[in-house]
Parts: structure tokens; C-alpha cells; sequence
């Protein structure tokens, strides 16, 4: 009998439950419409209007003082005036803005007086008691004129062999590097052998 009066309302019951389906939707959309346009409401009244003049642009901080260093201070300094020693050697103006050409460019290398710079080499007297021999390189800077303006050494074996190969080339005039038939400046690398006899 239930199933005969299921049969009955069968036609009935899609219809109904597809209206009852569509009013359910209507709702749940109207409930969520409200409540969402309420959110946005809500927000907006939170909202803080900015105006422009109310921001204020980031001024960095300014910078830290300088530090001053405390120098010491001499009292007892002997005046320049005070201290002048006289010589009998020719004083030569150096000019600081000398163009020095490499070696390979030259055409002719300088011309060094070697007999000169043999007889005033003194061999070190601790290098000679031990029997050490040795080589120093140096870079001469020559000017036009073949004066021996600045000495670098390049190699130094140690024992005191620079200083006299050094001292052995003061006062030492040179022929100069010429580049095309010209006297030029020039950067000349000079080996000074130290051999004990």
C-alpha cells in the first residue's frame, strides 16, 4: 500500500524537490550577499583617509662628526735653518715628471762607465770574511743627460752587497739610450757581480 501511494505522488515529488532545492540556493546566495556586503562596509568605515600633506618624507640622519686624531707634539725640534750642511757636488734639479722609457724600446742602451764604478766598489767586508759572492740587479733611471737620477734594486742577495753597489754607482755619469739618433730617459737594468779573487 506505500508503495502504491508512492506511485501516486511520483510525478509530484521531482518537481518538488527541485523547487525546494532552488529556494534553498536563493537563500544561502541572499544570506551571503548580505553578509559580505556588510564586511565591506564595515571595512571601509575602519579605513583611515591619508592625505598627502600628512605623509612625511624620510630625512636621513646626518652624518657623524669627523674624528679628529691627536698628533703628537715636538717641542725641542731643531729648525732647518739650523741644520744646513754644505757640499762640494754639483746639485742637480730633479724634475718629477720625467718620462722614463722601457728598455726593450730603446735603440742603443747607455753607455756605463764600468772601469769607474770597478775601482770605487768597496766588497762587503762581512760577505768577504765569510767568502760569499753574489749578484745584485738594479734598475737605474737615466736621464737625457746620462745622469743617474734613481736607483731600485730588483734582486738583493743580502750582506750588504746593495748598499755598495749602490754607493759604488753615486756620482756615476752615463752615456744616454738613445731611440732614433735622440737621447732619451731611460729604465735600465744593471747586474753589479761581486767576486772574490
Amino acid at each position: 500500500m506505500r508503495v502504491e501511494a508512492l506511485q501516486k505522488y511520483r510525478p509530484f515529488i521531482r518537481p518538488l524537490l527541485f523547487s525546494l532545492v532552488i529556494v534553498l540556493h536563493i537563500v544561502i546566495l541572499i544570506c551571503v550577499k548580505f553578509s559580505v556586503t556588510d564586511a565591506v562596509q564595515e571595512e571601509e568605515a575602519n579605513a583611515e583617509i591619508f592625505k598627502l600633506v600628512d605623509v612625511q618624507e624620510f630625512v636621513p640622519p646626518p652624518p657623524p662628526p669627523p674624528v679628529i686624531e691627536k698628533k703628537d707634539i715636538v717641542v725641542n725640534q731643531v729648525k732647518a735653518s739650523e741644520n744646513i750642511q754644505e757640499t762640494e757636488k754639483e746639485v742637480v734639479e730633479i724634475p718629477e715628471d720625467i718620462d722614463y722609457v722601457p728598455q726593450h724600446k730603446i735603440s742603443v742602451i747607455p753607455e756605463i762607465p764600468t772601469k769607474a764604478i770597478l775601482s770605487k766598489i768597496e766588497y762587503p767586508k762581512m760577505a768577504m770574511k765569510q767568502g760569499i759572492e753574489g749578484v745584485v740587479y738594479l734598475e737605474l733611471f737615466i736621464d737625457e743627460s746620462g745622469n743617474i737620477r734613481r736607483i731600485n734594486v730588483l734582486k738583493d742577495p743580502g750582506y750588504g752587497f746593495a748598499d755598495a753597489a749602490i754607493a759604488a754607482l753615486d756620482g756615476i755619469r752615463c752615456k744616454p739610450a738613445l731611440v732614433n739618433d735622440k737621447p732619451v730617459a731611460v729604465r735600465f737594468r744593471y747586474p753589479v757581480r761581486f767576486v772574490l779573487n
